[in-house]
C-alpha cells in the first residue's frame, strides 16, 4: 500500500527544513471537549483497513510497513525529515568502495529480541532471502535492479537459472561488515546512484532478520541452494515464514511465534496489533511500554476514542475535519508535503475468472468484455468523465494538486504545464460513443464493478463521482461500487500469477525513494507494481525508463520526463488523481513528531517521541 535524491547530481534532491512542528489550532470555543489523559507509557491509535503481512520481503503497503519499521532495524536510517542524509542504525559506517560497490561495517552490540547478536551474515541473509523471495507485486524489485540488472528473479514467469548466482555475488560477507555490488550498466562508466541505494535501504524492505531464527521457522536456507524455487514468488501471503511473525531488532516486540523468554506482541488480523517495548534495544529504552494500533473503519468510533482519550492519534478523513478543527486538547500539524497519489487504474488484461465483469460481454449492456479497457478511447472517455475540481474542493478541502502524470511536485524534473485531463461530459460522451473496439457504447451500455478499500471515504467518493459522471453521460452506463477490506483487497490486485480480476483498481502511492524514478518504474515498466497488473508497458517505454535512472539531473533527464509524461497522456493507463497535503491530529500529550515523506504511516518517528500529561 508502501510504500513511495543524490548529491552527487544522480537523482533530485530533494531538501525539506526540520519540522518539528507545534499546534495549528482552530479558535477553540463551543463543541471542544476535554481530552482526558489516559493510558500512560502507552502510545494508542485508531485507523482503517489493516496490515497485509509482517514479512519484511512481502510487505508493500504502509499499514504493514508502519509497523515492521517498529520491530526492526535497516542499515541506516535517514537523519530526521532530511531525505539526503543519513544516521547509523545496525551498521556503525559506510564506505563507497568505488562506482559499483558499497561496504556497511555492522554494529555487533545490537541485538535481536531472543538475545542473539545480529552479524553480517544476518545482514547479508536479510537480502538474499529477500531477493530469493521476490513475490509478484512486491518492494523487492528495488534490490534486483541495481544488483542484477534483471528486474525479478523470473523470465516470463519461469525463475531464472543462474538467480542465485547473481543473488550471493550481489551481496558478500566480509568479516563483520557486508559489501553490495552493484551491476555494471552497459551505459559507459555509470553505475547505480548511490544516494538511490542509500535511500532504498532506509526502509522495510531492508529490515534485517535474524538468520538461524528464520530457518529454525521453515524458512529457505542458504545452504540448500537446489530448493530456492520452492521458495520464490509464494502462491500466498501466509506461506512465508514470517507472515504472522518476526523475529526483530528494533524497539518494539510483535509476535513471536511463542519464543520463550521473548515478551511478544499480538496481531488479530483485521482488529488490532499490540507491541511491546524490547528493554535490550541497542539505542536506548524506547519512550513506550506498548504501542497499539486498532482498525476501526468507522469515524464515529475513532472520534468517540479520541473525545474520550482511548486514543492518541486517530485517522480523520477530510470530509470530517471541522468536526474537530477547534478541539483545543488536539495538536493539529499541517500543512505537510506528503509525497503520495492517488489514482485509479484501468486494467487492459482483466483475469478470465472475474466475477466484477458482469456476463463478460456488452450483451444486454450487463458486463464487459476482458478486454474492454485496451481501447484508449474508452480509458480517455472515463478519464474526462472525472469531475477534478469537485473531488478538490469538496473532498480534498483545496488540500492538494491534481497531477499531470506519475512525476509528482517537489520532486526533481515535475513540470506545472503538462498536459492533464479536466471534467468534460461532452468529450467524454464522443470518446465512449467512437470506441475503436466496441462501437458505440451508448447504444450497447456497459456493467462492471469498482472497488475500494473499505473506511477510505476519499476513495469511496472517487468511485461513486465517476459511477454518477458515467450515469449523466447515459442511462446504460452502469457502475457498481463495492467496499472492500484493506487485507482482502491488495490480494485482489497484486497476485502471485500477475492476473487481476478487477477490470479498475484505485490505490495511492507513497515514494520509496524521493525520486521521480520511483514514481516511473510502478506506473510505467512492463514489470512495474501497478504496470504489470494492468497488462500496460512497452520496450520504448522500458528504454526511456533505464535510460532516466542513470543520468544526472540535466536537461537529457528533463526531455526524457517530459517524453514520459506525453505518453502517459497519450495513454491515459489511469486517471491521475490528486497528491493531496498531510495532516496529523494527535492528542495535545504526544510530543516530538516530526516530518519524514518517506515513513509509512500516520504517527512517524515514534522512538523519537514522547507521551506525557503535561
Amino acid at each position: 500500500m508502501s510504500k513511495k535524491v543524490l548529491k552527487m547530481g544522480w537523482i533530485g534532491l530533494i531538501v525539506l527544513t526540520l519540522i518539528i512542528l507545534p499546534a495549528c489550532t482552530g479558535g477553540g470555543g463551543g463543541g471542544s471537549p476535554t481530552i482526558p489523559y489516559k493510558n500512560d507509557g502507552i502510545f494508542v491509535q485508531d485507523t482503517i483497513g489493516g496490515l497485509d503481512s509482517l514479512d519484511p520481503a512481502w510487505a508493500y503497503d504502509t499499514a504493514s510497513g508502519e509497523q515492521i519499521q517498529y520491530m526492526y532495524d535497516t542499515l541506516l536510517f535517514y537523519n530526521g525529515n532530511s531525505t539526503d542524509t543519513f544516521v547509523p542504525r545496525i551498521a556503525t559506517n559506510w564506505t563507497v568502495l568505488n562506482a559499483s560497490a558499497i561496504r556497511f561495517c555492522i554494529n555487533t552490540t545490537v541485538k535481536f529480541w531472543n538475545n542473539t547478536t545480529v552479524t553480517a551474515e544476518d545482514v547479508a541473509y536479510s537480502f538474499w532471502r529477500a531477493m530469493v523471495q521476490d513475490r509478484a507485486g512486491g518492494p523487492v524489485w528495488m534490490f534486483n535492479v541495481p544488483l542484477t540488472g534483471h528486474g525479478g528473479s523470473r523470465a516470463s514467469g519461469v525463475p531464472r537459472a543462474d538467480w542465485l548466482q547473481h543473488v550471493f555475488n550481489a551481496t558478500v560477507v566480509d568479516g563483520d561488515c557486508v559489501i553490495f555490488k552493484f551491476f555494471n550498466t552497459t551505459m559507459g562508466e555509470a553505475s547505480y546512484p548511490t544516494l538511490a541505494w542509500l535511500q532504498i535501504i532506509c526502509n522495510t524492505w531492508a529490515s534485517i532478520v535474524d538468520e538461524d531464527w528464520c530457518i529454525a521457522h521453515g524458512d529457505w536456507s542458504p545452504n540448500y541452494t537446489a530448493n530456492w524455487t520452492a521458495y520464490n514468488n509464494p502462491a500466498d501471503r501466509s506461506n512465508t515464514a514470517l507472515y504472522n511473525k518476526a523475529m526483530g531488532n528494533g524497539p518494539w516486540i510483535g509476535p513471536t511465534g511463542g519464543t520463550p523468554g521473548v515478551n511478544q506482541g499480538t496481531w488479530t488480523p483485521g482488529t488490532s496489533i499490540l507491541l511491546n517495548k524490547f528493554d535490550g534495544y541497542y539505542r536506548g529504552v524506547p519512550p513506550f511500554n506498548q504501542v497499539i494500533t486498532y482498525f476501526r473503519d468507522v469515524w464515529s468510533a475513532r472520534k468517540l476514542d479520541l473525545q474520550n482519550g482511548n486514543a492518541d492519534l486517530v485517522y480523520v478523513p477530510r470530509n470530517y475535519r471541522d468536526e474537530v478543527i477547534n478541539w483545543t486538547d488536539l495538536n493539529k500539524i499541517f500543512p505537510l508535503p506528503e509525497l503520495t497519489v492517488d489514482t485509479m487504474f484501468f486494467n487492459m488484461a482483466i483475469g478470465e475468472n472475474s466475477t466484477y465483469c458482469g456476463n463478460k460481454s456488452l450483451v444486454g449492456g450487463n458486463g464487459i468484455p476482458l478486454d474492454f479497457f485496451q481501447d484508449a478511447n474508452i480509458r480517455k472517455g472515463m478519464a474526462y468523465a472525472f469531475d477534478y475540481d469537485t473531488y478538490l474542493t469538496d473532498v480534498l478541502m483545496g488540500e492538494g494538486a491534481q497531477m499531470a502524470s506519475p512525476i509528482i511536485q517537489t520532486l526533481w524534473g515535475y513540470k506545472s504545464s503538462w498536459s492533464k485531463y479536466s471534467y468534460c461530459l461532452t468529450m467524454a460522451k464522443s470518446l465512449l460513443q467512437a470506441t475503436s473496439s466496441h462501437g458505440n457504447l451508448s447504444t450497447t451500455g456497459f456493467t462492471f464493478t469498482l472497488c475500494y478499500n473499505t473506511g477510505n471515504v476519499p476513495r469511496k467518493t472517487a468511485c461513486e463521482m465517476l459511477q454518477a459522471s458515467l450515469l449523466a453521460i447515459s442511462p446504460k452506463f452502469h457502475v457498481n461500487v463495492q467496499a472492500v477490506a484493506w487485507d482482502a483487497y491488495l490480494p485482489l490486485i497484486f497476485t502471485p500469477s500477475g492476473i487481476t480480476d478487477l477490470p479498475m483498481f484505485q490505490i495511492g502511492w507513497q515514494c520509496d525513494y524521493p525520486d521521480a524514478d520511483n514514481f516511473l518504474d510502478p506506473y510505467m515498466s512492463t514489470g512495474g507494481a501497478f504496470a504489470a497488473y494492468q497488462g500496460y508497458g512497452n520496450t520504448t517505454i522500458d528504454d526511456l525508463i533505464v535510460a532516466e535512472r542513470y543520468l544526472p539531473n540535466n536537461p537529457a533527464r528533463q526531455a526524457i520526463f517530459d517524453q514520459l509524461a506525453a505518453i502517459y497522456y497519450y495513454d491515459a493507463p489511469g486517471i491521475m488523481l490528486f497528491q493531496p497535503e498531510g495532516r496529523r491530529w494527535f492528542t495535545k500529550y504526544i510530543h516530538g513528531f516530526y516530518f519524514n515523506p518517506t515513513i509509512p504511516g500516520l504517527p512517524g518517528p515514534l522512538f523519537d517521541m514522547t507521551k506525557s500529561a503535561s
